[in-house]
């Protein structure tokens, strides 16, 4: 294979029907559930069954495109938020609903926490929301203690009500998690702090 064989950008259509799928799954996935059949994720993107496994070599891989694709879009808008010292507890806000919205998401992460796919997604979540990290701690609103890496262990709390057996109880169990996270994360007067 010629070197600008290699290195020529992917055809239109291919990054087309590769967006439609990524697009098909996270409506399928948040409406049917992680386990929802391949084929009705591929109809929907209008798509045959082989271009999905071109695209996506297993159901874990499609769910972490997925959610790339929304950690993306929360970047997006976290810095469109620009200097508000508050987007950083919109951040959060916003992550909270992802992962709760990504129930499967936690089989995808934990079927490929070891091959590689994840390191790209941890530095976009950290990403995503460093910057209003540092906002809110320089306006003296979030504990200054707070370092970006720490933005992957508030996932993980966030994340932890992602798995309750009904949409009720998820979404319960949720608001709790984040109304606590976020009391947490403010900074105290120092007669409040023990």
């Amino acid at each position: 294979m010629s070197e600008t064989a290699r290195t020529r950008a992917p055809r239109k259509d291919a990054v087309e029907r590769r967006a439609a799928l990524i697009d098909a799954a996270a409506a399928e996935f948040a409406e049917r559930g992680y386990n929802v059949p391949l084929d009705a994720i591929a109809e929907r993107a209008g798509v045959g069954r082989a271009t999905l496994y071109r695209n996506f070599a297993d159901r874990g891989l499609l769910a972490l495109a997925v959610f790339e694709q929304k950690l993306e879009d929360l970047a997006t808008g976290t810095r469109a938020r620009g200097d508000d010292p508050q987007a950083f507890f919109w951040f959060v806000d916003q992550l909270a609903d992802l992962l709760g919205q990504n129930a499967g998401l936690d089989a995808a992460l934990r079927e490929h926490q070891d091959t590689g796919a994840m390191a790209p997604m941890r530095h976009k979540l950290v990403t995503a929301g460093a910057a209003a990290l540092e906002r809110a701690q320089s306006a003296g609103l979030v504990r200054a203690d707070l370092q970006p890496q720490d933005i992957r262990a508030i996932a993980m709390v966030l994340g932890a009500g992602a798995n309750r057996p009904s949409v009720d109880e998820r979404d319960a169990f949720g608001r709790r998690i984040r109304a606590l996270l976020l009391d947490g994360l403010r900074t105290r007067p120092p007669e409040d702090r023990a």
